[in-house]
């Protein structure tokens, strides 16, 4: 697995630092009564070296709590946090917030013909084609199963379409073995909400962008 060694760091911790301190007490029985500054200058580069290893780890742990490991994208648990944040953002800034659902066509028929690893193909070139057209202040979430979302702060109503509209034309014009097509759900707001209604609204918005199909839907 990518971040496989966040879950050795319960333990690889302090194994590491009980071998830490046994070494140092053993340096410095020898070197107490001869050279004691090396001690401190030795204590000091290990301190430094503990710190830069446990923040390698908390990274870790983080990205491994906070990402979807097929496509590399924020998965749900971190979509509210940033939600909640570019929220906080809008009242300060009085922007407009976007939200956009995108939910690939017919991919049930696609793994049942396929089958599920040409399934996983499929999300991850997505995903690709959403990195490529997101912003620096854009977050893309994988929601769940064929669902993503991308929430787009300082975007208005015709911005969030458009951005839309040119993800749907990349998918539909990609070169696939088969049909790939995405409907969108899109929401806008400019005043003070919470994540769960703009989270409804787009959701409407897309339930009646997946009546159509290979289309975007505003609400």
């Amino acid at each position: 697995m990518k971040f496989w060694s966040y879950r050795l760091a319960p333990v690889t911790l302090p194994v590491t630092g009980v071998v830490i301190v046994i070494c140092l007490f053993l340096v410095h029985s020898y070197l107490c009564n001869h050279w004691q500054w090396i001690f401190w200058v030795l204590l000091s580069l290990v301190n430094v070296g503990s710190g830069a290893v446990l923040g390698v780890f908390i990274k870790r742990l983080y990205l491994g709590a906070s990402k979807d490991p097929l496509t590399g994208l924020y998965n749900r648990r971190c979509f509210y946090d940033r939600m909640n944040y570019e929220m906080e953002k809008m009242k300060r800034t009085k922007l407009p917030l976007s939200l956009a659902l995108i939910d690939i066509d017919n991919f049930k028929t696609i793994n049942d013909t396929y089958g599920h690893l040409e399934g996983d193909r499929v999300l991850v070139q997505l995903s690709g084609i959403f990195k490529a057209q997101a912003r620096s202040g854009d977050t893309i979430v994988r929601w769940g199963g064929e669902e993503f979302a991308i929430i787009l702060p300082e975007t208005d109503k015709n911005g969030a379409i458009a951005c839309a509209e040119r993800v749907r034309g990349l998918v539909e014009g990609s070169d696939w073995k088969y049909i790939v097509t995405v409907s969108v759900g899109i929401t806008t707001v400019c005043q003070e909400s919470d994540a769960e209604k703009i989270m409804a609204i787009a959701d409407r918005a897309l339930y009646k962008a997946k009546e159509g199909k290979n289309m975007v839907f505003f609400m």
